[in-house]
């Protein structure tokens, strides 16, 4: 494409009037940061350092798959930071959504005790939009990782209680929500736990990262948190998460979990009925997200969920070789091709080990 100075010079215009819209938002949001004063994240106190923090982490969309054209498998995993494997299956990805919800419901007694006590039917899980039938797997992975976390609030003693991600949904149909909802405050006042949600990324912090730069709201290198009025949550949120009328069940707040300028700054969900104690729960993350590895003020109980419900390199070979068997059993022309390929495969990525381009 040519480039010239015309063509630059109208392009430079353009943007002059496009950021003349655009700049009186960031200043507005700037200004409004700098009245949010950050509140220090205190040490625990003696009896609160003995609470544990337990994290549940589902295998990420990503790396669950097991390809063998037109075969498509994904592997389903949910664990916690203390080893504990949940659910761990195998979905076809030929289902429909409802398909994959019979057969996944009937064949698992757990999922089939948990809906039991949210007091829904499992009709109730079918897809209510476009949006949630065209991520079905995403949804089912999101509702196992909800049920491994109940499960961690259903006993004693009292713990903190983090999800790998705000406490949030728009995947979950709402009478499923509201009913995870109820059973979480339930359970956190009878056993004395914490509920907490942590991302690593969320297009809130996107929206105000510039601004909080600009504002030094966090100039200090110190453990802080600020709670975000729901008003400019609002504002900042995309147009289709609506997190009002019962799609969250905590408060937003951002933070820095641990000492340091070059600590990011995370989204941390509090939950709602929670307000008292939010000083506590931010010690608490503070004290599992020092010197925290790889990410620096990330939980080490994630950072651990995470590597629990990773699919490492040994596991895919056996998880493949175990899918070979199966062919083998049904058609062992099959297997020799599905061998033929698999080694052609590696040989081209060992040839081309930066080209990651792919068919459309």
């Amino acid at each position: 494409m040519r480039t010239s100075c015309e063509r630059l010079e109208k392009l430079e215009r353009s943007l002059r009037l496009a950021l003349d819209h655009e700049w009186p938002r960031l200043a507005t949001t700037q200004g409004r940061l700098k009245s949010l004063a950050p509140r220090p994240i205190p040490p625990l106190p003696p009896a609160a350092s003995r609470m544990p923090s337990v994290a549940t982490v589902a295998t990420d969309g990503g790396e669950n798959r097991l390809n063998l054209d037109p075969i498509e498998l994904h592997v389903l995993r949910v664990a916690d930071s203390f080893g504990q494997v949940y659910f761990e299956d195998f979905i076809a990805q030929s289902l429909t959504p409802e398909e994959i919800l019979r057969f996944f419901f009937q064949s698992h007694p757990r999922l089939q005790r948990f809906i039991a006590y949210l007091r829904i039917d499992w009709n109730d899980l079918f897809p209510q939009s476009d949006f949630q039938r065209g991520h079905m797997l995403s949804m089912l992975r999101e509702l196992m990782e909800w049920a491994a976390l109940l499960k961690l609030a259903t006993s004693s003693p009292p713990k903190l209680l983090i999800r790998d991600g705000l406490l949030r949904s728009v995947l979950l149909p709402e009478r499923v929500f509201d009913a995870l909802r109820d059973r979480f405050e339930m359970l956190t006042v009878q056993h004395g736990h914490l509920l907490v949600g942590v991302a690593k990324r969320s297009r809130v912090i996107n929206y105000l990262s510039a601004a909080l730069a600009l504002s030094e709201t966090f100039g200090s290198d110190r453990p802080a948190f600020v709670e975000i009025p729901a008003a400019l949550e609002r504002e900042a949120a995309p147009a289709q998460y609506r997190w009002v009328n019962g799609r969250a069940i905590g408060r937003l707040h951002i933070a820095r979990l641990d000492r340091g300028t070059g600590v990011p700054l995370m989204p941390v969900d509090i939950a709602a009925w929670q307000t008292g104690r939010i000083e506590e729960a931010m010690a608490v993350l503070h004290e599992s997200a020092r010197a925290s590895f790889p990410i620096r003020g990330y939980p080490q109980a994630l950072v651990e969920a995470h590597a629990h419900a990773h699919l490492g390199g040994l596991e895919v070979e056996l998880l493949e070789q175990m899918l070979m068997e199966q062919l083998a059993t049904r058609d062992p022309a099959a297997v020799q091709v599905a061998h033929e390929l698999r080694l052609l495969g590696r040989r081209l990525a060992r040839e081309n080990p930066h080209d990651e381009q792919e068919d459309g």
